[in-house]
């Protein structure tokens, strides 16, 4: 379960805490798939980074699996999420495969001998994402719907209960953009993934997700959980 308890999302300004939403709350259980909205500049990136855990929030706490996420070790909370970028990485020779490997790194160590269940894991992750066949090819050749896909495969390989992706629509085209939204329904449904991901995309991405936290102009914001409700809200009339 991911929670939110009164947390106020912000971030430094010199000697206080420039605060841009307060008191949000609320609550996922596994099998959730959250869009978080709002325009450019409405804190969505300022947010995500307090849910990834980089940020400390002002105020407030944010339990996943019962666990204070910003009372963790790194490793920690390596273990409890995951995230997608919405830029993927400039890896030049970097075979795909090395990139999604990159997901098991907290289970590697440089004193002893990498066992070969790390390597299955991430080969797993390939194959549930439809990739296998491109993990031979260098990451920066691959294009942009293809290497969304290999990071999201890559947070898989993490094993982690949450995933926060950020703007994983950017960059792809109408088809493509279709595609990783049903992977992310599908992951939700079948494996019981938590996942909250940003999108400028409202129209088709509230069409799939359970639940939307819009961020609004002047620390106001909604927490919709009615699937039905936001499938057929008018995207054109949330920033009103």
């Amino acid at each position: 379960m991911l929670c939110l308890n009164n947390v106020n999302s912000g971030f430094p300004h010199g000697k206080t805490q420039k605060v841009l939403h307060a008191g949000i709350s609320f609550q996922l259980q596994p099998g959730s798939l959250l869009l978080l909205a709002g325009k450019n500049g409405s804190g969505k990136s300022t947010l995500m980074r307090i849910l990834a855990g980089l940020n400390e929030p002002p105020s407030g706490e944010i339990l996943i699996q019962n666990k204070n996420l910003h009372r963790q070790s790194i490793a920690e909370r390596a273990s409890l999420l995951s995230m997608m970028q919405a830029t993927p990485p400039d890896v030049p020779l970097t075979p795909a495969s090395e990139v999604v490997f990159g997901g098991r790194q907290r289970f590697v160590s440089p004193w002893k001998k990498t066992e070969s269940a790390q390597f299955e894991i991430a080969e797993k992750a390939m194959q549930r994402m439809g990739l296998h066949h491109l993990k031979d090819r260098l990451f920066n050749s691959l294009s942009d719907g293809e290497k969304q896909k290999m990071m999201l495969a890559r947070c898989l390989a993490q094993e982690t209960p949450v995933l926060l992706l950020d703007e994983p629509l950017a960059f792809l085209d109408y088809p493509s953009r279709r595609e990783m939204l049903a992977l992310l329904r599908d992951l939700c449904d079948a494996e019981n993934k938590i996942i909250v991901y940003s999108s400028h995309d409202l129209e088709l991405a509230m069409k799939h997700c359970d639940a939307m936290l819009l961020l609004q102009d002047g620390g106001k914001f909604s927490y919709m959980n009615n699937k039905s409700v936001i499938g057929n809200l008018q995207p054109e009339t949330l920033f009103e």
